[in-house]
């Protein structure tokens, strides 16, 4: 029988969560997104997407199984959209699934509002992902990058903070002092001032200070569990500001989130910041070269 596609249900959770450790496990089949190993690494980072992904992914059904899976997220207040997948199981290859998914994200993005790209990414030893994006019209998009991850008991903490600088929680009142740092820190950056702000309501952002004023910012997704942004003013940098504030960052997380995973994805020949997580404990896992389809 046939593969058949249709909606993601909550009752796939299980399936797609295999999907994605599989995909993980073999180098040539590994993506950006998702990059769950757990069941419980899926229902967190999916319990606050709006719209929800019952509207946004898609899994290729046979015989009752899922065989395959894909989607987009579309992030409020972005305009692009991040695609999942296509992952398809071993077996179940050799009959165009992993296009006809792709070409089904594709279709949930048409008619969403505000929506000017599609972004992806695939694993550099991923030729057959690499293809199929191509086909589709997805053109590289910056350099590739390296991904990181950090388990608790690996982190080796920065105690001694450097001369003159605090740590502290961000708080909305934080928000132009941080958009000129990530504008600084992140020219192509894509998160909107919008974004910024909620970030900084939920409490995702700690500030390092130097001498009363912000001058490093990192951003930490509980949601994602995944540490988005990481940045220090041109002036501060080679004094381990950006370690200190890391490392503070991470125990207060920790505090609120024991035992959790941590991820964050660093441009791949970008030595010095390599070198600041490696000696946090911060450990290599995937290299990806990012994508990008223009709507």
């Amino acid at each position: 029988m046939a593969a058949s596609l249709r909606s993601f249900r909550r009752a796939d959770a299980p399936a797609v969560a295999a999907l994605s450790r599989g995909a993980l496990a073999r180098l040539q089949d590994q993506v950006g997104n998702p990059v769950w190993r757990t069941l419980e690494e899926l229902d967190g980072e999916l319990a606050d997407w709006s719209p929800p992904p019952e509207d946004t992914l898609v899994v290729a059904e046979e015989d009752g199984e899922v065989v395959g899976f894909a989607g987009v997220e579309l992030p409020a207040g972005f305009d692009h959209a991040e695609l999942f997948g296509p992952l398809v199981r071993p077996a179940a290859r050799g009959h165009k699934l992993g296009t006809h998914l792709l070409e089904a994200s594709l279709e949930r993005t048409r008619n969403a509002v505000g929506i000017a790209s599609v972004v992806a990414s695939v694993g550099t030893r991923n030729p057959g992902g690499a293809i199929l994006l191509q086909r589709k019209g997805f053109r590289l998009r910056g350099k590739p990058q390296a991904t990181y991850r950090l388990v608790q008991k690996d982190h080796r903490p920065v105690d001694e903070a450097p001369s003159e600088v605090t740590i502290r929680a961000g708080t909305p009142d934080d928000l132009a002092a941080v958009l000129e740092l990530y504008r600084e820190c992140f020219p192509d950056g894509r998160f909107p001032d919008p974004v910024w702000r909620m970030t900084l309501e939920r409490g995702e952002v700690t500030v390092a200070e130097a001498r009363g004023e912000p001058v490093a910012f990192v951003t930490i997704d509980p949601n994602d569990r995944w540490i988005y942004h990481a940045g220090v003013t041109g002036a501060e940098r080679k004094r381990g500001v950006g370690a200190y504030l890391i490392s503070s960052a991470l125990g207060d997380y920790w505090a609120a989130h024991p035992g959790e995973t941590l991820g964050l994805d660093v441009t791949a020949d970008n030595v010095p910041a390599i070198r600041l997580y490696r000696r946090q404990g911060f450990a290599p896992w995937l290299v990806l070269q990012p994508y990008e389809l223009k709507l």
